[in-house]
């Protein structure tokens, strides 16, 4: 496929549908901004629609790109990112973009954008609003090494442990009225709580407090809708922030947890993580972070709304984690739960690789010489058996 060039850098140009070949009842929509040259590549956002179970193909389009009308325009007409939505894959309910195989249409989504544009590889945002906010809650650990940065707009979870995340930044941001039909008076129709009320939003953002995971938490004053001039505020805010991401390759902490996602409807396995690869497990059972909602579930006034919380609680899973750190001069520490032998890969620009690398795994210390024939973008690598 050759790359489009014929698109006239004046103003923004929305263009699609388009089809992926293995993908053929998915249209694939997009908005290129103004500025665009084919020789200069952009920023990519990859955008995961709203709607729910009955939202047709065409919902992109419809609802987020459609000149005028559009929710996420005009605040991305002009900024230097390429916008790309695809259709989400059909399921019996709003949990759309949570389903296993849908990370490998993402992917598939961003090899084809980079070959229809000029795309610069260490700038893909991933972002999603309501279900699409789900989707982005469920793919961020499970892609966190391809991006460099995820956006989670009044989306839901379940069960997760965000540090999967490490290493990709995260925008995560939500109405403080999202389930109000309107913050101005009582609700007509109001929404649930356990659809994507603020508490999700909060109970993430105290999770990547305790866990270190770098984050920006924007809480605006509206409510679900992207129309509302809060929301609208806030994703400017996004805008600028995702325009100064650049995905790190080699960040100093980064975690494998198997399963994860956002348990919503299940979650997924996942080995491998920047520099970090689970090569084999035991049996044992890991505990994901669980959010717990309290207050009523539909909120017919403002009070009720405020009555609306939550607490957190522990999930066992069957699985495995791998969290690492590195330390500088060659030093690495790793914390191991069921893992049975892991692979550390490495880069120049992490460690020595003509030295001794020494790891501290749950205390005991193996040092060991790095090997020549890593994964991808990392020459070498050091293999570890726990026994």
């Amino acid at each position: 496929m050759e790359r489009q060039t014929n698109f006239p850098p004046a103003a923004p140009d929305e263009i699609g549908p388009w089809f992926l070949p293995e993908y053929p009842d998915r249209p694939v929509y997009g908005l290129v901004p103004s500025g665009y040259r084919p020789d200069r590549p952009l920023g990519l956002l990859l955008f995961l629609h709203g709607g729910d179970r009955d939202s047709p193909p065409e919902q992109p389009h419809l609802l987020h790109l459609k000149r005028k009308t559009g929710l996420l325009r005009p605040p991305i007409d002009h900024h230097p990112l390429l916008t790309v939505a695809p259709a989400a894959p059909p399921a019996a309910d709003g949990k759309r973009w949570n389903r296993a195989g849908v990370g490998r249409y993402l992917l598939s989504v961003i090899e084809d954008a980079c070959r229809r544009f000029a795309i610069d590889r260490d700038r893909i945002i991933l972002g999603g609003h309501s279900m699409g906010g789900f989707g982005a809650f469920h793919q961020a650990p499970l892609l966190a090494d391809r991006l460099a940065g995820v956006w989670m707009s009044s989306g839901a979870w379940l069960e997760e442990d965000f540090r999967g995340c490490l290493g990709t930044g995260i925008y995560l941001m939500h109405g403080r009225w999202d389930c109000a039909s309107s913050y101005r008076e009582s609700h007509v129709e109001p929404r649930h709580h356990d659809w994507c009320g603020v508490s999700f939003a909060r109970a993430a953002h105290e999770l990547m407090l305790r866990d270190d995971v770098p984050h920006v938490y924007d809480e605006h004053q509206g409510g679900h809708s992207l129309r509302w001039e809060p929301a609208q505020l806030a994703l400017r805010r996004f805008l600028v922030w995702a325009a100064r991401q650049r995905r790190n390759r080699y960040p100093a902490r980064c975690a494998v947890i198997s399963p994860n996602g956002s348990c919503d409807p299940d979650l997924e396995a996942c080995r491998k993580s920047f520099w970090l690869e689970i090569t084999a497990t035991v049996p044992g059972t890991i505990a994901l972070d669980r959010i717990v909602l309290t207050g009523p579930n539909i909120a017919w006034h403002a009070e009720e709304l405020e009555m609306q919380s939550y607490y957190l609680a522990e999930a066992p899973h069957p699985g495995a984690r791998l969290i690492g750190e590195n330390l500088g001069n060659n030093k690495f520490m790793l914390q191991a739960e069921n893992v049975r032998s892991l692979r550390l890969h490495l880069h120049p620009a992490m460690a020595d690789l003509t030295r001794e690398v020494e790891l501290r795994v749950n205390g005991a210390i193996v040092r060991a010489m790095p090997e020549a024939g890593g994964d991808g973008a990392y020459p070498a690598a050091v293999a570890v058996d726990l026994g």
